[in-house]
């Protein structure tokens, strides 16, 4: 007995994409979350910030504080009004802006470490296990770990030691330095691009994507690699955050003034490209020959689409609700992963029984 055609050709598909899409949403809430919980714990130390913030912005520091200032005044903030006014007038006075960053926090510091021992035990305990589709599972877990703890938050700390800022806020009184951590991971395209020449040339690495340029660069010495991986977990989660690491800089290369610019033609091409892109990538997603395959295979159609939601957020269509700390938000975002994650559970069982 089998399971039905056209349930794992559709049903199968849509919950991978929609499993990978809440785990980003949950990924982004939970920094919201983490970030508000530290400004709390850490409110005596932050409430004194000692490093000078230096800007870095996509923008003009004027037209950032021209555009802070105007959205306070509509949420009928005055207080973060008057800094942001009082913030402006100095630049246009004296050329310049002081503005503080956050210190380095000990809870970050914990956050940062618990997060990848969590992906570190999540690829160990993936070996005791003969699943691929649980293999998968722990994988990508692991990849949403390590990137968010080691590389968010990583980058997080170094921009804050080093005075690093992308936009401002208001704590206390005080106009604050902030997303410094994504103008270090824009300017980790060198880095990016050690690795891919790396992957492109590692006969070994089975990526449809670089194997369609082994081909066509004439750069296979052999057959492609084969045989059976016995364990999916370490791939699944170089795979999630090196695919997130690969979107991130391009969108914030894209976004920057310096370089195209957020209403450039690069980023319409972006915007355009990425969805035709992720019907092409769905219905090969469709013809996967398994759970563990469809899943692996959602995790670049997913970010593929996420350009475009990041990139319509961008441009101001709608302000993305797992970036807004509610109980709604939470209960949908996190129930969605928690419910998805059941229902691969289930479908590990039903399949067992059907084979």
């Amino acid at each position: 007995m089998r399971i039905g055609k056209m349930e794992v050709k559709i049903v199968q598909p849509l919950l991978a994409f929609i499993f990978v899409f809440f785990t980003l949403a949950a990924g982004h809430l939970l920094m919201v979350i983490i970030n508000n919980i530290d400004e709390n714990i850490s409110s005596h130390s932050y409430s004194q910030p000692v490093v000078e913030g230096r800007w870095f912005g996509d923008e003009s520091v004027e037209a950032e504080l021209e555009h802070l200032l105007s959205s306070a005044r509509q949420g009928g903030e005055t207080e973060e009004a008057a800094v942001y006014e009082k913030a402006l007038r100095e630049f246009e006075e004296t050329g310049r802006i002081t503005f503080y960053m956050f210190p380095v926090s000990g809870f970050l510091l914990i956050i940062m470490g618990a997060m990848v021992i969590l992906a570190l035990a999540l690829l160990v305990v993936s070996r005791y296990t003969k699943s691929n589709v649980m293999q998968t599972l722990l994988g990508i877990f692991s990849g949403l770990l390590l990137w968010t703890g080691a590389v968010e938050y990583g980058l997080m700390t170094a921009s804050r030691a080093l005075g690093i800022a992308k936009t401002f806020k208001v704590y206390n009184g005080i106009l604050i330095g902030r997303f410094g951590e994504y103008v270090l991971l824009k300017y980790s395209w060198g880095f990016l691009l050690v690795v891919i020449f790396y992957i492109l040339f590692q006969e070994s690495v089975r990526c449809n994507f670089f194997l369609f340029f082994r081909r066509h660069l004439n750069l296979m010495r052999g057959p492609v690699a084969s045989g059976r991986i016995d364990n999916h977990a370490p791939r699944v989660a170089f795979l999630y955050a090196t695919v997130m690491w690969f979107f991130y800089v391009l969108l914030l290369l894209a976004y920057d003034d310096k370089i195209f610019g957020v209403y450039s033609w690069f980023t319409y091409a972006v915007f355009f490209l990425s969805l035709a892109f992720t019907g092409y990538l769905f219905l090969r997603l469709m013809t996967q020959p398994s759970l563990g395959a469809t899943l692996r295979y959602a995790i670049p159609t997913t970010m593929v689409l996420w350009n475009d939601v990041e990139i319509m957020a961008k441009w101001g269509y709608f302000k993305e609700p797992w970036l807004i700390l509610k109980p709604l938000n939470a209960l949908i975002f996190f129930g969605g992963l928690i419910l998805g994650t059941v229902l691969v559970m289930r479908r590990i069982k039903m399949q067992r029984h059907h084979e």
